[in-house]
Parts: structure tokens; sequence; C-alpha cells
């Protein structure tokens, strides 16, 4: 309860006046209090850990390896994987155990407003560990910016592409770690189209047939996720219609 009561007061303590701004500092305080619980969720402290340990166990590697030294990411990649494991999700679970979907869209935001606030504080999550695995990646590799800025850039555009399954499998499986589904969906999906389509046909349907540190490899990868983008506009009109099942008509128009 200590959740729906934070949120109900920062609601509560938003902007008066016409009812344009008043919703606008709804949206902004509701996305403030999804990105503190996201941010303080044991699932994020468990990520980040594990980023950490795994870049630290990649770099020793590097840096105690005789010259040449290996040309890999230094577990960056698996680090972020493990991170996006424990904070990379909605929240939609938890909000229906809680009954707080159903609440917020009966009395205070619209369906339009409580979607945009999950995927802005969601985004948020994202862009905030994005930069600090540029800053953590940049002083293990004592200054190789370009190598912490290729995998901050190729693992963010993965992870955006990857949104509409997580909203998905929010949609249909009640988790509090739905990243886990969506990272078996994506090895289930990588496995099928070897064998389906081949190895090399399967990389360049994914966006993945990249050159390291060759930005326009990346192009391929950046459509997906503008399409991502498209897909998840095209998904409001089931979670709002999903969201109105379960709180009935808002007086919101929007």
């Amino acid at each position: 309860m200590d959740v729906v009561n934070r949120t109900t007061d920062a609601l509560a303590a938003g902007p008066m006046g016409s009812a344009a701004p008043a919703a606008r500092g709804r949206l902004r305080a509701l996305v403030a209090v999804e990105l503190q619980r996201a941010m303080r969720s044991p699932g994020a402290l468990v990520g980040v850990a594990g980023f950490l340990i795994l870049l630290g166990v990649g770099h020793w590697s590097y840096w105690t390896s005789l010259p040449p030294r290996p040309e890999d990411d230094r577990l960056f990649v698996w680090g972020y994987i493990v991170a996006m494991c424990g904070m990379f999700r909605l929240g939609l679970s938890e909000d229906r155990e809680l009954a707080l979907d159903e609440y917020l869209v009966s009395n205070l935001v619209s369906p339009l407003r409580y979607a945009l606030s999950k995927l802005l504080a969601t985004i948020a999550v994202v862009g905030i560990f994005g930069a600090g695995a540029f800053v953590c990646a940049a002083a293990a590799s004592a200054g190789d910016f370009q190598y912490a800025a290729w995998y901050t850039v190729l693992m963010t555009l993965v992870v955006w592409t990857l949104l509409p399954v997580l909203l998905l499998v929010e949609f249909g499986i009640d988790t509090r770690y739905p990243a886990l589904f969506v990272l078996l969906i994506f090895i289930a999906a990588v496995v099928v189209g070897r064998l389906a389509l081949g190895p090399i046909a399967i990389v360049r349907v994914m966006g993945l047939e990249l050159e390291r540190y060759v930005y326009s490899s990346l192009a391929p990868l950046g459509v997906r996720a503008l399409v991502a983008g498209w897909v998840l506009v095209l998904l409001y009109p089931l979670w709002r219609l999903r969201l109105v099942g379960r709180a009935g008509w808002s007086w919101a128009k929007v």
C-alpha cells in the first residue's frame, strides 16, 4: 500500500489551475514516481551489481592478458543483459496486483497518460543506466571512449527494439521481471531463425550485421528501433482497452 499512497500523494500535490497544466503536472508526477519505483527496486540493484561485477571481470581479464589483447566487449554485453533482466520493466504486473492501474485510471489520470508515464519512466531508466554504463566502461578501459560509446549505443538500440515485446509480455504474464521472458523469447527467435533461415540470414533480419566501431552499420538496427516506436503506438488501443476494461470508463477524454 505504500506505493499506492506515494503515487496518490504525488498526484494530489500536482499543480493547480487550468485542466491542461494540471494534466501535464499529473503526468510529470506519475513519471517521477514510476522512475523512483524502478530505480529503488531490488531487481535494479541486483542488475547494477551484476553489470559492475561482469564488467570488472571482463576488464581484469583484458588488462592481465599479454599483448595483443583481445578485441572483444570485455563482458559489457553480458553485464548489460544481466542489468536489463533486473530493471527493464513497465511495472504493469505490480500495478495489477495492487489494483493501482484501476485506481489511477478511474480517478486521477487518463489511460493515455498512464501509459505514457510507464513508457517515459522505462525509457528514462534505460537512458540513465546507459549513461552510467558508458562512464563505468570508459573508466574501466582507461579512457577508451570509442569502446564505451559503441557498446552503450548498440545495447541501448537493442533494448529499444524490444520494448513492444516487453509490453506484450506484461500484458499476458504476471511477473515483476518480464525482461527474463523477453530474453527467452529473443533466444528462441534466434534459435528458430537459425534453423529456418540460416545463421547469416537471421543476423540480417535482426539488424545485427555489425562492423565494430562503424556506426553506419548500426543503421538497420536503428530502423528497427524506429519501427518499434510505431509498434508501441499501434499497441496503445489494446493497452487502453485493457485499462478501461479493468477500471471502467475514465472521466478523461484521452
